[in-house]
């Protein structure tokens, strides 16, 4: 074997020029498997450092909101109602749909579609929020479908974004809304939640009927505070109907914000999960290279000392390392 001297990684190129090295396609295709394993393990790591940051500023912002959510409540709250009973009872319901917009969010997605397709009737028109929900609702339920609201997600949650929402909902014929998100229970833990909301015609006709009846308003439903009936009752038509909408408003800022912790609170999960396997196929492949690359190096040596054997006739004087190099 004759290799000119051209530095210690030019030597042995042009080393392995000559005599073809057994197995490299073999090792050269473990070493660019785990550098993307590490590439990829290094992506998902950033995802999850990133996501990180955004639930633990959003956490902090939805402790806020649901000390606001009671008030809505006693605003736009009404009996006990089964979907099936409440779509015997309105001819027109819309259905809006949070979605996330990103995948590796676990089921969170795919619990809403369950749902939408367990309640689908002729009755059903939605609305839906999130690139998710444009990506799947258009080909699973064509029928009901009519247009997404999209959020970059780029700014926090704001009321801004809950007003756009309800002016959405306006150009809509309802009787009755369900908003369709996921709340936040626990950084592991979370469930799919409605906020049934009536119409301007339905809770103005429950106002009015309150607010001229002396009798007492009933433990359970909408507006359970007489004295907030009768004030509301002696308000004209355009401040009660700003009251609404400053509830409705306020029920979809909660619902799209809980959606929003719920989704980072996911994705981590989702992200841990996914470490852990890139962690361990990292291990495999590093393994499996190193294993592979020993096995050439042994094999080299073993020609180099059958070659060296073989130049000295066959004698076995055995190899000294001053004469070897």
């Amino acid at each position: 074997i004759n290799a000119e001297y051209m530095g210690p990684r030019k030597a042995y190129s042009r080393f392995t020029s000559v005599v073809a090295m057994p197995g490299g396609g073999k090792i050269r295709f473990w070493r660019d498997k785990l550098d993307g394993y590490k590439k990829f393990h290094q992506i998902v790591k950033t995802i999850k450092m990133v996501t990180l940051a955004k639930y633990r500023q959003t956490v902090v912002r939805i402790r806020t909101r649901d000390e606001t959510l009671r008030y809505t409540r006693k605003v736009l709250d009404a009996p006990d109602m089964t979907e099936e009973e409440a779509i015997k009872k309105f001819d027109k319901i819309l259905y809006i749909p949070v979605c996330t917009n990103r995948g590796s969010c676990g089921a969170l997605n795919s619990n809403i579609l369950r749902y939408l397709e367990e309640t689908a009737s002729s009755k059903m028109t939605i609305l839906s929020i999130g690139k998710k929900s444009l990506d799947s609702i258009p080909k699973i339920l064509p029928d009901h479908y009519t247009r997404s609201i999209v959020n970059d997600m780029k700014q926090a949650m704001s009321f801004q974004y809950a007003v756009f929402i309800v002016e959405h909902m306006k150009t809509f014929d309802w009787e009755r809304a369900q908003l369709i998100f996921t709340r936040y229970h626990a950084a592991s833990s979370q469930k799919m939640a409605v906020f049934n909301i009536p119409s301007w015609e339905n809770w103005k006709a429950v106002l009015d009927e309150g607010s001229m009846s002396e009798a007492k308003t009933p433990e359970e439903g909408q507006l359970q505070n007489l004295s907030m009936q009768t004030a509301l009752g002696e308000k004209d038509d355009q401040i009660q109907q700003d009251f609404y909408d400053f509830h409705v408003a306020l029920a979809v800022l909660n619902a799209v914000s809980e959606n929003e912790l719920s989704e980072y609170a996911a994705r981590i999960v989702a992200v841990e999960n996914q470490l852990a396997n890139i962690t361990g196929l990292m291990d495999e492949a590093a393994y499996v290279y190193n294993k592979t690359r020993k096995e050439l190096i042994t094999a080299e040596l073993l020609e180099i000392i059958g070659t060296m054997t073989a130049m000295q006739g066959g004698q076995s004087v055995g190899l000294k390392k001053a004469k070897f190099w």
